[in-house]
């Protein structure tokens, strides 16, 4: 039985099917179950999602606190004194429960008070004279010049590494007796103790602090932590979570990266996130306040980070006022967030932050007992594999080597013997990839093997690749090395303008910019390296190394490791946390989250729930056509796809719905391959001029290779509808897209703009992929099929089926909508693919066996909805 409450804050008059998806959100939440939600766009998922997770929140709040009650006087006996009750009462009282709560209330206090402010001044008027003079002084400092950001060679120096069989990690700089050589105490207990100090010092704790003493877990409460595939989607949701009553009193933060959040000019202006992060962390090993980011508050400066942690969390911020509320306070809205992430209870954050481990651990997320909801969940896995896909190309290892060359000529004498073994080790290492990938031309055959064959083949097997993966990640030798790679550049630089010499390591075109920390010599590469050895540390089963010699991203040979298991990559967030939703428009098939990406969780644990659509039956006309007007079949499989009378037959049929559809009509390819071979034969005579038969009728547009260019072409093809007089000769337009392209995701076809979408064919993936095969021979192994090949077919299948879902998905946006769905195969008649679709369409698909049947049908459905 439910134990949803009956009501969840919905700031609307919620219909059945968001109360339904509430309810069941809820009971997943409170059950510690994995829940896979479906709701098509126009069903408030966002805010069901929103209102369903923070009424969970609060009553469970509520109830943690009334269960502590209640344990406390059940421990008890009632026949015992008085004076013996007090005495054990003041025993079993939980100070630490009481000093949060405290500490709770203090800060909620001056949250309150900024909430005061804010409605009464503008947030660049701070309180205190103190803040206003430091704003002033910091907008001062922030017009430094680039030279701020410039090393001397010392800095490169990596700093005194022990092997992990010793110490562990780089040399402890702990002053107290506790910890050392000379300690009593335990290795262990030493590694405890320099734990607890560094979390003092990353905090800035001592303990005379106040409300900002708290260590990590003195924040405990359950957190939720949304993700969703873009910034503005977030955003998107910050704007749902502030229409509702949760909104004054959730503490809420959205987190990001630096290239979305920094502030300062001079590292902002270097535009890639990769030099970004490096010139910041840079910044940080100033000595001096001048040479420092002065955004970036020192360990004594405590009440700046406070000031922030206060209005970032006075009211719910997207990543936009988060970056307002550091301009205003001249503190880095990038660690700033991630301070202010201890105390929130809605954490909002793109995908990529989420998926990585080694991103969330970078963050200090922590899952543990904690919910995670994913939206737009429905490529969930096929993000999760590109996250833990990694390419190195010839050209980057070699970069990388003549790098560490020089960086070991310039510090030799004064590295000590174990960086001096972790760089050997590597160069060794590189050189590797460098021989597999530069073989005699009459070897050159593209390879696909398992990590534990890749290392043995390379000559690199006896490499413990979990110790150079610590080295590398504690040394931070690639961000110093690409320091000290930029200080020799700009060094030779200023030499040959000396000399009156161009640089002779780089050739700049007209357009090439003019830092010198752009040339090639210049590049991260070591990062890159470091990632790929990173993926050598998987398990042999998980994935695998393709060594390719024409390149599949490049032209130039390349090492790639692609992931194959995505189960694996999410299961620590699974068993971290007390609850996983994924959420999405279109969830179908919904088999493959459960075969491939939670095999090892039982089906007891995990919740399918799915809601129709809010629209009336009667404002949804999904038709499913064998045939063309000739009486041609539609049979777009691989050997008649290249047919030129099915393309001249799905022409005159496109043309003859168009004559019953009104304004917009958005018609999905298979490829950009496709839609060109498709469009080129229809713009000849020889298809009986298609194209301007179909001109006729509406105003083409077609979607754009560049995605530079889809915003404007949108914008024109609404702009024609929009102008578009229903008397006119002329009734709308027509949009021809691609599926999985960049009009079949996120993009709102509603009203006018999409009365009618047409597929064409069923989009299966290229079955000319390796990387393709290779995942379905995976899937083939690991199923449960006797013949072993079922598994693989399936997955191939409900690949093509997501697109679809997603393509057809983009008609109808609110309850008032209504369009009709066109699927342009007899394969859309059979039980298998229909059973495939998405279940707000329902069972009431009408199957056209005659093409006749479908203009009756699509004639009659518009007349009904004749617009007045």
């Amino acid at each position: 039985m439910s134990k949803a409450p009956t009501t969840f804050g919905f700031p609307y008059d919620a219909y059945p099917i968001q109360n339904d998806f509430m309810g069941m959100l809820y009971d997943v939440l409170t059950e510690n179950k994995i829940g896979i939600f479906e709701s098509p766009t126009g069903t408030g998922k966002s805010l069901s999602l929103i209102c369903g997770s923070l009424k969970w929140l609060n009553d469970n709040d509520e109830s943690t606190t009334n269960a502590k009650n209640q344990d406390s006087s059940d421990s008890f006996q009632a026949d015992e004194p008085d004076w013996v009750r007090a005495y054990q009462g003041n025993q079993v009282e939980n100070k630490r429960d009481v000093l949060k709560q405290e500490r709770k209330l203090a800060i909620k206090k001056r949250i309150d008070l900024v909430k005061s402010h804010e409605k009464n001044r503008s947030i660049l008027e701070l309180s205190g004279k103190e803040d206003r003079s430091r704003w002033k002084r910091t907008k001062k400092d922030t017009t430094s010049t680039s030279d701020d950001i410039k090393e001397k060679y010392d800095e490169f120096l990596l700093e005194e590494y022990m092997s992990d069989d010793e110490e562990g990690g780089r040399a402890s700089t702990l002053s107290y007796t506790t910890v050392g050589p000379n300690s009593s105490f335990s290795k262990e207990v030493q590694d405890l103790l320099s734990k607890f100090e560094t979390n003092k010092k990353s905090i800035g704790y001592s303990d005379d602090d106040s409300d900002d003493a708290l260590e990590e877990d003195d924040f405990d409460e359950v957190k939720i932590y949304y993700t969703s595939r873009t910034h503005s989607q977030l955003s998107q949701f910050v704007h749902e979570v502030n229409k509702t009553p949760y909104a004054e009193n959730i503490w809420a933060v959205p987190l990001g990266s630096r290239k979305n959040l920094c502030i300062n000019k001079n590292i902002n202006k270097l535009g890639n996130v990769n030099r970004m992060n490096e010139a910041c962390l840079d910044l940080q090993k100033k000595k001096t306040e001048k040479d420092r980011c002065p955004h970036l508050p020192s360990l004594q400066e405590k009440g700046k980070w406070r000031d922030f942690r206060d209005y970032a969390l006075a009211k719910v911020r997207d990543i936009e006022d988060i970056v307002k509320v550091g301009e205003s306070l001249s503190t880095c809205p990038y660690y700033g967030s991630r301070q202010t992430a201890r105390p929130a209870r809605l954490v909002i954050l793109p995908y990529q932050h989420l998926l990585n481990a080694h991103t969330r651990e970078s963050l200090g997320i922590s899952l543990k007992g904690n919910i995670v909801i994913v939206d737009e969940a429905h490529n969930l896995m096929e993000t999760i594999n590109s996250i833990h896909t990694v390419a190195l190309t010839l050209r980057q290892s070699q970069l990388a080597l003549k790098q560490l060359a020089m960086y070991i000529q310039r510090y030799k004498t004064r590295l000590s013997g174990k960086n001096v073994s972790y760089i050997r080790q590597i160069i060794q290492i590189i050189k590797a990839f460098i021989g597999i990938l530069t073989p005699p031309e009459s070897e050159k055959k593209d390879l696909i093997i398992g990590v534990n064959e890749f290392l043995h083949l390379l000559g690199i097997d006896h490499f413990n690749m979990f110790k150079l993966e610590r080295y590398l990640k504690e040394s931070n030798l690639a961000r110093k090395l690409l320091g000290f790679i930029e200080k020799a550049q700009q060094d030779q630089d200023s030499e040959n303008q000396l000399l009156g010499l161009k640089n002779p390591q780089v050739k700049k075109s007209a357009n090439a910019p003019s830092s010198p920390s752009q040339s090639p010599l210049a590049l991260p590469t070591l990062t890159q390296i470091q990632s790929f050895i990173m993926t050598l540390t998987n398990p042999d089963k998980d994935g695998r190394v393709f060594i390719s010699y024409k390149g599949t991203d490049t032209l130039e040979p390349q090492l790639k490791y692609m992931l194959l298991n995505p189960a694996e990559a999410f299961r620590p967030i699974v068993e971290e946390c007390k609850s996983v939703i994924l959420a999405g428009g279109t969830m179908e098939p919904v088999s493959d989250f459960i075969k491939h990406l939670f095999p090892y969780v039982p089906d007891s644990r995990i919740t399918n729930f799915s809601c129709g659509h809010i629209i009336p039956q009667k404002n949804l006309l999904t038709m499913c056509i064998d045939e063309g007007p000739t009486r041609k079949p539609f049979l777009f499989n691989y050997e008649n796809r290249q047919d030129t009378s099915l393309i001249d037959e799905v022409g005159k049929t496109i043309v003859n719905l168009c004559n019953v559809i009104p304004d917009g009509v958005v018609c999905f390819f298979a490829s950009f391959t496709y839609l060109e071979e498709v469009y080129s034969r229809w713009n000849g005579a020889e298809s009986g001029n298609i194209l301007e038969r179909l001109a006729k009728k509406k105003k083409i547009f077609k979607e754009p290779r560049d995605s530079g260019m889809v915003e404007s072409t949108l914008r024109d093809y609404s702009l024609h509808i929009d102008s578009t007089k229903k008397e006119a000769s002329n009734t709308g337009a027509i949009l021809l897209c691609v599926v999985n392209g960049k009009m079949s995701e996120g993009i709102n076809f509603s009203d006018r703009l999409g009365r009618g979408v047409i597929m064409i064919g069923l989009p299966f993936p290229n079955r000319g992929s390796v990387e393709l095969n290779e995942k379905i021979k995976y899937i083939n192994e690991h199923g449960d099929d006797p013949s072993g090949t079922a598994a693989g077919r399936e997955y191939y299948e409900n690949l093509c089926m997501r697109g679809v879902n997603q393509s057809i998905g983009r008609a109808i946006r609110h309850r008032g909508d209504f369009a009709t769905i066109v699927l342009l195969d007899k394969r859309y008649s059979t039980a298998r693919i229909q059973k495939k679709l998405p279940s707000w369409i329902g069972t009431d698909i009408v199957h056209c066996d005659r093409f006749v049947k479908s203009i009756s049908k699509s004639a009659g459905f518009f007349r009904q909805h004749k617009e007045t």
